[in-house]
C-alpha cells in the first residue's frame, strides 16, 4: 500500500518482519536501489532459517531451526553470496514404518523389492478399485487432504505411509486440512503410484530425465539434488543482512500500532526499549502473522476481520538435539516418521548436509516435535522429551546407544 501510487514513485519501503521472506524482500530491494527499512522484534534477522552453535568440550557443533535445503530456485543468487561455502548435495530422504525404512517419498522399485509384494499389490487394487468408485459417483465426499491424497494413492497406502506424518505436522485428522496441502507437494509424492512407476522406467533410458526427477525430488528420483551452506542455513540469512545498510534495521522492534485511512498505510508506530516511534514510508509489506497485523490496525478494522485474526491458531515445534559420539549416523538427509508412536515427525543429522556442522569424530541429531498449544508434548518437561525421543531412535536403530550429551529443546511457534 502507497501512500499516494499514482503521483510518487516508490522511494522508502518498510517490511514488517525480518524472517527468511522479509530478509530476501529487502536484499531484493535493496539491491535494486530502494530504500529499506526493516522493523523485526526478534534480536537477529532470518526467523526459522538461523543457525546457532554449541560448544561442547572445546569443539563447536552447528544446529539449524530444523533442516533448510535450497533446490532450485533463486540459486544463482544464494551462490553469488556464498561461493564456494555453498555446497551441492546428491542424496536421498528417508522414511520409518511400521515396516521398517523405505525411502520417503516411497519410491516405486520399493513397492516391490522392499515391501511384502502380496501388500503391494494390495495398495495398486486399492487405488483402482477407488479411483473406479469416484469415477462412477459411488464416493462423494468432500473434498480434502484425505480425499485428495486417498484419490491420488488409494486409502491404505495414504493411511499407511503419508496419514501419520500429515496429522504430527498438523495436529488435525488429514480430514479436517485444506487440499491445498496436498496440491503444493504434489511435486515430492508425485501424482499417483502409476504415473511415478512410469516417470521412474522413463528414468531407466535417460538421463536427462533422471537429472530433471532428482533436481525436482520427485519420488521416482534415486536421489535428490539440493543445496546447503557449509555453516548452516543461517549463513544465507546472515550474509544477505550484512548487504543492507545497517542502519535501517530495527532488531529488537515491535510493531504497536499500524495507521490506516481510507484503506492506506499512512504510518507505523514502532517501540523498541521502551520508546516509541512514527515511522512512516512510501509502502508497507508486512510479513508479520496475520493476526498481529490485523489487531494492530488504527482505527480498528470491522469486528468480523479481528475475530477472523484472533481465530487463527498456531503449532508448535519442540527442537531436540543431541551430540552422538560418532562420525556419521545416518546413510541420508532426513528421516520421516510414519509411525505414530513416535514423538517425533522427522529426524535429521546435520553433518549429513555439511560436514562443518560438527566436528571430525562426532556428529549430531535434531529432532521436530510437533504439538500444541498447552498439550502433554508442550507442557513435557525437556528430559522427558528428550528421554521419549530417544527411546524412539534406539527402536528405528537410528542409535546404538545413549547419546553423549542431550542439549535440551527449543521451544518455536509454527503457523498452522
Amino acid at each position: 500500500m502507497t501512500k499516494d501510487r499514482q503521483n510518487k514513485p516508490l522511494q522508502k519501503i518498510i517490511i514488517l518482519g525480518g524472517g527468511f521472506n522479509g530478509l530476501r524482500l529487502a536484499f531484493l530491494l535493496n539491491r535494486k536501489g530502494y530504500k529499506v527499512e526493516i522493523v523485526e522484534r526478534d534480536s537477529r534477522l532470518g526467523g526459522m532459517v538461523q543457525t546457532f552453535s554449541h560448544t561442547w568440550n572445546g569443539k563447536k557443533y552447528f544446529f539449524d531451526y530444523g533442516p533448510h535445503l535450497f533446490f532450485n530456485d533463486y540459486i544463482d543468487d544464494y551462490r553469488e553470496l556464498l561461493g564456494d561455502d555453498l555446497l551441492q548435495i546428491r542424496d536421498r530422504f528417508a522414511m520409518v514404518t511400521r515396516g521398517g525404512m523405505l525411502s520417503y517419498p516411497l519410491r516405486p522399485v520399493e513397492m516391490f523389492t522392499r515391501i511384502n509384494p502380496l501388500l503391494s499389490a494390495g495398495y495398486l487394487i486399492d487405488f483402482a478399485l477407488y479411483r473406479l468408485k469416484r469415477r462412477h459417483g459411488a464416493i462423494t465426499e468432500r473434498p480434502n487432504l484425505k480425499t485428495v491424497m486417498t484419490e491420488r494413492f488409494g486409502r491404505t497406502l495414504f493411511e499407511d505411509f503419508y496419514a501419520p506424518y500429515i496429522e504430527k505436522c498438523c495436529g488435525l485428522p488429514s480430514e479436517s486440512i485444506s487440499p491445498l496441502w496436498a496440491e503444493e507437494r504434489e511435486n515430492v509424492s508425485g501424482k499417483n503410484p502409476v504415473d511415478n512407476i512410469l516417470k521412474k522406467v522413463q528414468s531407466w533410458f535417460s538421463r536427462a530425465v533422471r537429472e530433471r526427477l532428482a533436481r525436482g525430488n520427485h519420488p521416482s528420483a534415486r536421489e535428490i539434488m539440493a543445496c546447503y551452506p557449509r555453516k548452516g542455513a543461517g549463513q544465507l540469512c546472515d550474509l544477505m543482512a550484512h548487504t543492507l545498510p545497517q542502519e535501517r534495521i530495527h532488531l529488537g522492534a515491535s510493531v504497536k500500532s499500524v495507521l490506516t485511512e481510507s484503506g492506506q498505510v499512512n504510518g507505523l508506530i514502532v517501540e523498541k526499549d521502551g520508546k516509541s516511534q512514527t515511522m512512516q514510508a512510501d509502502l508497507y509489506i508486512s510479513t508479520i502473522p496475520l493476526e498481529r497485523l490485523v489487531l494492530a490496525m488504527k482505527p480498528q478494522p470491522p469486528q468480523e476481520l479481528i475475530a477472523a485474526a484472533k481465530s487463527l491458531t498456531y503449532r508448535t515445534v519442540r527442537l531436540v538435539n543431541l551430540i552422538v559420539d560418532q562420525d556419521r549416523i545416518t546413510d541420508c538427509l532426513e528421516i520421516f516418521s510414519m509411525v505414530r508412536s513416535h514423538p517425533f515427525k522427522r529426524v535429521y543429522e546435520p553433518k549429513a548436509m555439511s560436514p562443518d556442522m560438527s566436528p571430525p569424530d562426532k556428529s549430531s541429531l535434531c529432532m521436530e516435535v510437533c504439538c500444541s498449544e498447552g498439550d502433554e508434548i508442550q507442557t513435557m518437561p525437556a528430559k522427558a522429551l528428550i528421554d521419549i525421543c530417544v527411546d524412539a531412535l534406539l527402536e528405528m536403530k537410528v542409535l546404538t546407544s545413549q547419546p553423549a550429551l542431550p542439549l535440551g529443546t527449543v521451544l518455536l511457534l509454527r503457523r498452522l
